[in-house]
This record gives C-alpha cells, structure tokens and sequence, in this order.
C-alpha cells in the first residue's frame, strides 16, 4: 500500500490538483471577505454573536465547494490512468486491486482534509481582521470546517467509485455537479439523502450525520472495491 501510495503521489507531482485544494477554502473565504466588506453593518445587527455568525455564512458554502472539490479531484485521479490506458499495466504488476483503490480514496481524502484545514486557520484569520475578539469558538469553527468532509464519505465514495470504472468522465462529473447543487437546496430533504449530510451546521444533529456518513461511506467504499476487483477497466 505505502509502493502504490508513493506512486500516486509522483503522478500527482507536476499537476494542478494542490492548487485546487488550496482554491477550495480560498474561495469559501473570499466571498465571506466580500460579502463583510459590502454588508457588515447589516451582517452583524442579524447575528449579534459575530462569531457565530460568521461561521454561519461560510457553512452555506462549505456543503457545495466539497461536493465540487470530491467530483474534480476524484475524476481527475482516476482519468490520470485512463488519458495514459494505464490500467491494464498498473494491475498487471504484483498489487492487489483493493490496495489500487484504496490509495486512490485516501489521496482524495488526504488532500480534501487539508483542505478543511486551511478553511479552519482562514475562518480564525478572517475573524480576526474583522475584529470580532478573541473569544474564538475553537470547536465550532473545526466542527464547520471538519464535519461536512466526514459526513460526506460516501458522496466521495461513490464519485471515485463512478470515476474508476467508467472511463467517460462526464458520467461522474455530471452526478457530482449535479449534487453539489442540490446540496444548496437540501436543508429540507429527507434524512437519507446523504447530499444533504454535509450540509447541516453542528448543534443541529450533525453528529447524527457524522457518523452515518463515516458508516455508510465505508459500506459504499467497500462495495466500490468490490466492483472494482471483478470489473475488467480497460
């Protein structure tokens, strides 16, 4: 596992996927610096608790630039195989198959983690400048920044799943864009639709979600690996 690790790494060395994971928070940040800058008065007479209100408008955000960022970094690790007809070659070697897509889900999962982290520091750092004190709410801001991924494994399961096996990217990257929108307009859906996991704030039963999603995205991970062993990719 640690070979075929080391192996995805270097195919990754000289592409753009480590700038995406820095736009991602970047821009959930950035429309917060706007839309402060433009209505800051009227922002904080709506949510006295400035903090609080803040972490309230990047959450709208959070949900849908994750779902994104699943679908482009999901398919392109799969399509580096595909534009290069490498899958025959790579599973020829002395690796199991399982071990193939597992470092694929951990890569994803490592860089949307890293991610998180960065939208974690940029909301304490935003935060800061506006000046809203230095009662930070630590654990508010990283259940924000963290949760939403967690609660999202199966979303990411089932697109590294979809970007694997069929060799067409726009399949996979019609399913996510698609539900990277229907995330925005989730809050009321039923329970079991895992779109709307990611979605919800802590302190309002996300912990339910938490780990339905960490259980449910193993299950869908493992059916994947399943598919993926029996499955001839070309």
């Amino acid at each position: 596992m640690l070979d075929i690790l080391q192996a995805d790494l270097l195919k990754l060395k000289r592409k753009w996927f480590w700038l995406l994971v820095f736009l991602g928070p970047f821009g959930v940040v950035s429309l917060q610096i706007v839309n402060y800058g433009v209505r800051y008065d009227w922002l904080i007479r709506q949510q006295p608790d400035v903090w609080l209100g803040l972490i309230q408008n990047i959450n709208m955000f959070v949900a849908p630039a994750l779902l994104l960022g699943m679908t482009i970094l999901a398919s392109q690790i799969a399509n580096i195989e595909h534009q290069q007809s490498s899958w025959k070659q790579l599973l020829s070697l002395p690796v199991r198959r399982r071990d193939v897509f597992s470092s694929k889900f951990i890569i994803v999962f490592f860089m949307l983690l890293l991610s998180c982290a960065l939208l974690f520091v940029g909301t304490i750092i935003l935060g800061v400048y506006l000046h809203f004190g230095d009662d930070i709410p630590l654990l508010l801001i990283f259940k924000n920044s963290f949760y939403p991924l967690l609660a999202g494994i199966p979303i990411l399961a089932i697109q590294l799943w979809l970007s694997i096996t069929i060799q067409n990217q726009a399949y996979s990257l019609s399913v996510g864009i698609l539900g990277s929108v229907c995330s925005m307009y989730a809050y009321s859906a039923p329970d079991w639709f895992i779109w709307k996991w990611p979605l919800l704030q802590a302190g309002q039963g996300q912990e339910k979600f938490l780990l339905a999603g960490v259980l449910a995205g193993s299950v869908i991970l493992l059916g994947g690996i399943i598919d993926f062993q029996r499955k001839d990719v070309k």
